[in-house]
């Protein structure tokens, strides 16, 4: 499952795109703290950010970006700004430029960039109490051919979810087991480049790339409520919240 949470259409600004979201897992009652390790954690829950960066070689790691891990079991993760909703196996995977750690005010920076499009971002993952909030910053407008396309994204392991229940908005509803999902088709022209030129997709002749459409979208979702060591909570004020399922397009989504 892939999540989306910085849809940037139309809100080309120079500042903050008010795409601060909470992330909170509800095990035990203590505050998530900044570690001599350098990646928050308290008792069952561990969140790393960029401890392990995306080496540009095979852009299909699961193991990079911000990494989310329950009582011991890594099964979110992929945090970072990427340039489809539901990212393939080798589209493009930003550059992390820098990576800064304040201990006194508890956040993580990361610098990100996409040398094609001259696209540079910042993340900041700061310690809310049981929380971290994850703030993505622009210094320059999104360029345009990436307006609407460009968005924070956070991969959940499927199988770690599938048939548990998760409410959006108050909209009580289950995580498929098999893929399911609504797909337009868009011309080719509007798919972002792929690594060196590879492909991931056959169009059988039409010109036209498959383009999977959200299970869901709101601004509050909790999920796998009835299983507390891998229930989680999310919350955007006003950046919308997107649930794909990425395996619309590929196994390994």
């Amino acid at each position: 499952m892939n999540f989306n949470f910085f849809g940037m259409k139309n809100k080309k600004r120079q500042i903050l795109l008010g795409v601060g979201f909470m992330v909170v897992s509800f095990l035990q009652a203590q505050d998530l703290k900044l570690n001599d390790k350098d990646y928050f954690e308290r008792q069952g829950v561990n969140v790393l950010v960029f401890s392990n960066s995306f080496n540009g070689g095979f852009n299909d790691e699961k193991n990079s970006g911000i990494e989310i891990i329950q009582h011991g079991i890594r099964a979110i993760q992929g945090g970072a700004v990427r340039l489809n909703n539901t990212p393939e196996q080798w589209d493009l995977v930003p550059k992390m430029t820098y990576r800064k750690v304040d201990r006194e005010k508890g956040y993580i920076e990361v610098g990100l960039r996409y040398d094609d499009y001259d696209f540079d971002s910042r993340i900041v993952v700061t310690a809310e109490g049981q929380a971290v909030e994850i703030a993505v910053w622009l210094d320059e407008p999104v360029p345009e051919k990436l307006v609407g396309e460009a968005g924070l994204n956070l991969e959940f392991l499927p199988s770690r979810y599938w048939l548990k229940t998760f409410m959006m908005d108050g909209r009580l509803n289950r995580f498929p087991r098999y893929a399911s999902s609504q797909t337009v088709t868009r011309p080719n022209s509007e798919k972002p480049r792929q690594f060196k030129g590879f492909k991931t997709y056959d169009d059988r002749g039409t010109g036209r790339f498959v383009d999977p459409l959200p299970l869901e979208t709101g601004h509050d979702i909790t999920m796998a409520m009835d299983d507390p060591e891998r229930m989680i909570s999310i919350h955007s004020d006003d950046a919308e919240l997107r649930l794909y399922d990425g395996r619309m397009l590929a196994q390994n989504g």
